[in-house]
C-alpha cells in the first residue's frame, strides 16, 4: 500500500488529505488506510486516532515529524506546555504498540505516582477510545478490564499479544522509589526524572542521577532508552546524561533565541508574559527557557524594593516565624514578620524582627506580638524535635491567653521556598518600612530593615544567613490561611482569594 499520499509540507495539507481520502473509502477501506496512518505517521494518530484537536498547529506536526523520525536516544527537553510529553510519552508509546504488539515499555519518573500518571493516560485511552478500537482489533481489547491479564496501574497493562513475558505492555515504575526487580523493558521511557524538589542540595542530584544509572539495568538486550524532562539546575541528571553521552539532546525552549525576549516558538507573547510574572525569572528560565541560570544571577534586584510607613488600617494582619535553635553568635537567626495584607494585594511589613534570642525569648516574642496585632493567623517553622510550639502553648495555659499556632514544614528546599518570592518582588507588591529599629541580643541598637536587605536580600542565593526571607517566603505556603480584604468593604462576597492565587 502506497504511502506518498501522507507526506505533505504542513499540517493544513495534511489533514486536508487524510479527510478526503477517509471520507471517500468504503468502511474497511477507510478504517485499513486509518490504521496504516497510525502506524506511520504520529501526527496523524494524535490529531484523528487520538482526537487531540487541540494538536492542529504547526508546532505540533512539526514535533511529531521530527519524534517519529529519530524516538530513541534523545533527551528532550522542551518548554512546558509545549506538548513533549503529549508527542512523545503518550502518542509515540502507543504507536509503537500499534506497531508491534510484543513490544514492553517500563516508563520511569522521578517517584512512582508520577509514572502512573502517564500510564494511567494510555490506559484510559485505550479503554474509551472505541475509533482506535475499531482500527486495531488484533490489538486492543473491546472491554480491557475484563479480557485483558493485567489490567491496573499497579501491575500495568496487557495487550493482546501472542508471547508472554513476564513484563506487561506498558508499566511505571519510579527512579528513586519503587525501582522494579527482574524486569527488563524492550523501551525505556523517562519522563520528569528531575523535579524542583530533587535538586536541593549536592546529595539530592547524586542520589537522583545515581538511582537512574542503576535502572539503565532494566532494559532489555538491544532495547532502546528516551529521556523527556525539565531542567531545574546546572548539575542535574540531565546534565549527567548530556556529558556522559547517554543520549543526544534534543532542546526547544519557549523562544527562538533562548531568551526571554526572544520570539516564542509556539504560545503569543502575551502569554509568555504572563507566565514569566506568574513564575518569576527563576522558574521561567527553568520551564519555559530550559535554561536553569548561574546561581548567582537568581537573586532580588534593589530596584524591586518598596519603601512605605503604613498602619494596620484596613489589613488582614498574618504573623509568621522562622525560629534558630541555638543563641550562638555562629547559629542562624530567629526571624519573623508582621505582615498586613491590603485590599490593594500589596503586602505591608508592619514589624520584624532578626535576632538570636532563647527559647523564652522566642515564646514572650510570639505572647507579645499576639497581644499587639491581633493576627489572624501565626504560622510557625518548626524543625524535628523542637520544643518551641509546646513551650509556647505551655505559656497560654499559664497566662490564659490562648490562640491557635499553624505548624509549617515540609520538603521544599529553602532556596526554592525564597524564590517564590521573586515574582512578589519584583512587581512591588511587598512594601516595607525605611527604617526599623530595634535592640538586638548584644544590647546593640540596630535597623532591621537595613539588615535584611543589605545581609538577605541584596546577597541571595549566596548570603550567609536567609532566615528573614525563609521567614517571609512562608506566608506563601499553603497551609497559611493568608488572604487579603475585600476592595469593597460593604461587598456582600466571603470569597476572597489568597496571596498566592496567580502566582
Amino acid at each position: 500500500m502506497s504511502t506518498s499520499w501522507i507526506e505533505p509540507s504542513c499540517y493544513n495539507e495534511l489533514a486536508t488529505r487524510y479527510e478526503a481520502y477517509l471520507a471517500n473509502a468504503e468502511p474497511e477501506r477507510a478504517h485499513a488506510l486509518a490504521a496504516e496512518a497510525c502506524r506511520t505517521d504520529l501526527y496523524f494518530l494524535l490529531r484523528y486516532g487520538l482526537r487531540r484537536a487541540d494538536c492542529a498547529n504547526q508546532w505540533v506536526y512539526e514535533r511529531c515529524q521530527e519524534v517519529q523520525a529519530a524516538p530513541d536516544g534523545h533527551l528532550d527537553l522542551w518548554a512546558r506546555e509545549h506538548y513533549k510529553s503529549t508527542v512523545i510519552t503518550f502518542a509515540k508509546t502507543i504507536q509503537d504498540i500499534l506497531i508491534s504488539p510484543e513490544i514492553t515499555v517500563g516508563i520511569f519518573s522521578h517517584t512512582r505516582p508520577s509514572a502512573k500518571a502517564f500510564l494511567r493516560q494510555i490506559k484510559q485511552e485505550f479503554e474509551i477510545n472505541d475509533t482506535l478500537k475499531t482500527w486495531f482489533p488484533e490489538i486492543l481489547w473491546a472491554n480491557p478490564h475484563k479480557e485483558s491479564p493485567k489490567w491496573s496501574e499497579d501491575e500495568g497493562i496487557v495487550v493482546k499479544r501472542k508471547s508472554n513475558p513476564k513484563e506487561a505492555t506498558v508499566e511505571a515504575w519510579g527512579v528513586v522509589d519503587g525501582q522494579p526487580t527482574g524486569k527488563h523493558f524492550n523501551l525505556l521511557i523517562y519522563d520528569d526524572i528531575v523535579t524542583r524538589e530533587s535538586v536541593g542540595t549536592p546529595e539530592m542530584m547524586l542520589k537522583t542521577t545515581d538511582a537512574l544509572a542503576l535502572s539503565y539495568n532494566l532494559g532489555a538486550h538491544g532495547g532502546a532508552r528516551r529521556f523527556i524532562g525539565t531542567r531545574y539546575h546546572f548539575n542535574d541528571s540531565y546534565k549527567t546524561i548530556i556529558e556522559r553521552g547517554t543520549a543526544a539532546p534534543r532542546i526547544y525552549p519557549a523562544t527562538v533565541e533562548g531568551t526571554v525576549d526572544g520570539v516564542p516558538v509556539f504560545l503569543t507573547r502575551e502569554q509568555l508574559a504572563t507566565k514569566r510574572a506568574d513564575m518569576g525569572p527563576y522558574v521561567f528560565g527553568c520551564q519555559m527557557l530550559q535554561n536553569p541560570k548561574a546561581d548567582e544571577t537568581q537573586g532580588f534586584k534593589a530596584e524591586w524594593l518598596r519603601y512605605a510607613a503604613t498602619t494596620e488600617h484596613g489589613l488582614n494582619i498574618f504573623i509568621v516565624i522562622d525560629p534558630a535553635s541555638s543563641k550562638k553568635k555562629t547559629s542562624d537567626y530567629t526571624a519573623g514578620w508582621v505582615l498586613g495584607l491590603g485590599a490593594d494585594r500589596n503586602v505591608y511589613v508592619l514589624d520584624a524582627v532578626r535576632d538570636r534570642l532563647s527559647l523564652t525569648q522566642r515564646a514572650d516574642l510570639v505572647m507579645n506580638w499576639h497581644r499587639r496585632w491581633q493576627p489572624v493567623a501565626i504560622g510557625y517553622e518548626r524543625y524535628g524535635m523542637m520544643a518551641d510550639i509546646e513551650h509556647i502553648k505551655e505559656r497560654q495555659e499559664r497566662e490564659n491567653y490562648r490562640f491557635p499556632i499553624v505548624e509549617l514544614g515540609g520538603q521544599m528546599p529553602k532556596a526554592d521556598r525564597i524564590r517564590r518570592l521573586i515574582p512578589w518582588f519584583e512587581q512591588g507588591r511587598i512594601w516595607m518600612p525605611q527604617k526599623l529599629l530595634k535592640t538586638n541580643y548584644e544590647g546593640v541598637e540596630v535597623d532591621v530593615t537595613a539588615a535584611f536587605v543589605n545581609e538577605e536580600y541584596n546577597a541571595f542565593p549566596v548570603s550567609a544567613h536567609d532566615d528573614m526571607l525563609d521567614a517571609l517566603a512562608r506566608i506563601l505556603d499553603d497551609e497559611m490561611p493568608a488572604s487579603f480584604p475585600a476592595a469593597n468593604p460593604w461587598a456582600d462576597d466571603d470569597s476572597d482569594s489568597g496571596p498566592t492565587d496567580g502566582y
